[in-house]
């Protein structure tokens, strides 16, 4: 196995347990209530990003940190994981909107584990050409 993979897997790992254990296997719609919350509360001064001291903030937070991470990692023949392909500008507050719309524009889909949700949320956001 290559170091590439070993490393991919262990992140994806990591962030089953981060999502079972930080969020508490959050469902979407619950994960989408702490990102709304946190969306409401935040606002962004040139290249700084001020969010609410709370748990739901933190929560959010972390969580789309652990996507958009995620959702950059590939295989060696450039194919991602994730099945999305974000530009490397893309920002948490990005990540943040793209799965707020999403969760809110297929409300059948809230009751998926929030880590689903966002890797379709992603996947439609950024198609791979």
């Amino acid at each position: 196995m290559t170091a590439l993979r070993i490393s991919a897997l262990c992140l994806a790992l990591g962030l089953l347990l981060a999502s079972s254990a930080v969020a508490g296997a959050q469902s979407a719609g619950e994960m989408l209530h702490a990102c709304e919350f946190l969306q409401r509360g935040m606002h962004v001064e040139k290249d700084k990003i001020y969010y609410p001291a709370s748990g739901e903030a933190s929560k959010c937070w972390g969580f789309v940190i652990a996507v958009a991470q995620y959702a950059m990692i590939a295989d060696q023949n450039g194919k991602t994981l994730l099945g999305a392909c974000p530009g490397a500008d893309m920002t948490p507050v990005e990540v943040i909107r793209i799965f707020v719309d999403y969760a809110n524009a297929h409300p059948e889909k809230q009751e998926l584990p929030a880590a689903a949700a966002a890797y379709n949320a992603m996947a439609d956001a950024f198609p791979c050409k």
